[in-house]
């Protein structure tokens, strides 16, 4: 009897030990942890400036299986000023970076070009791909096309993005949004 009672003992203090030393470690590594899947506040300020992650979250949206899958290769293209789809800035140099990017971490295959002319606005007002971009898409084995433009106003700079299946000229998915003209973005624009 007095056996049971010490084994009963040791097992009690090897409980007691495991639970103490689990509780320490749990709460060391989610204190002493700097990774954090929460976005910060720096995070916050950007996606409000730039928006690119509500951009690609509703591009993708219709991007499901049966008809679509991750496999499809999307380029990425700049984003183009409205009113002249032959120049671009800063800004839309980075937008477009900012966009492959976003579409990469959904798992994506993504390519980008710096093709200059991408597509010009036929006689009805359409979105019409050039002949050259169409044969470097061709080339890069593409699905699927992200073309952006914008716009700036006094204080706004308005975002227009489609995605395109280019077999056969079909537009997926179009979101359009504005964000605020920061300093930031000015500077951007100005180059």
């Amino acid at each position: 009897m007095r056996q049971l009672t010490k084994i009963s003992r040791q097992q009690w203090q090897k409980g007691v030990f495991l639970l103490v030393s689990t509780i320490i470690l749990s709460g060391c590594m989610a204190g002493c942890s700097t990774y954090s899947s929460e976005p910060s506040y720096a995070d916050y300020l950007y996606e409000r400036t730039y928006k690119t992650g509500v951009i690609a979250e509703h591009l993708t949206r219709p991007l499901i299986p049966p008809r679509y899958n991750r496999d499809e290769v999307i380029v990425v293209t700049s984003y183009v000023k409205l009113a002249d789809f032959t120049e671009t800035s800063n800004f839309g140099l980075v937008m477009g970076e900012q966009m492959l990017s976003r579409l990469a971490s959904f798992g994506f295959l993504v390519r980008e070009t710096r093709i200059k002319d991408v597509f010009y606005q036929g006689k009805n007002g359409e979105f019409v791909l050039t002949r050259e971009f169409s044969r470097l898409v061709q080339e890069m084995d593409a699905d699927l096309v992200l073309i952006g433009t914008y716009m700036e106003t006094r204080q706004h700079v308005l975002l227009n993005t489609r995605l395109v299946d280019f077999r056969n000229n079909e537009i997926i998915s179009s979101y359009d949004c504005q964000i605020p003209k920061t300093e930031d973005i000015i500077d951007l624009l100005s180059r």
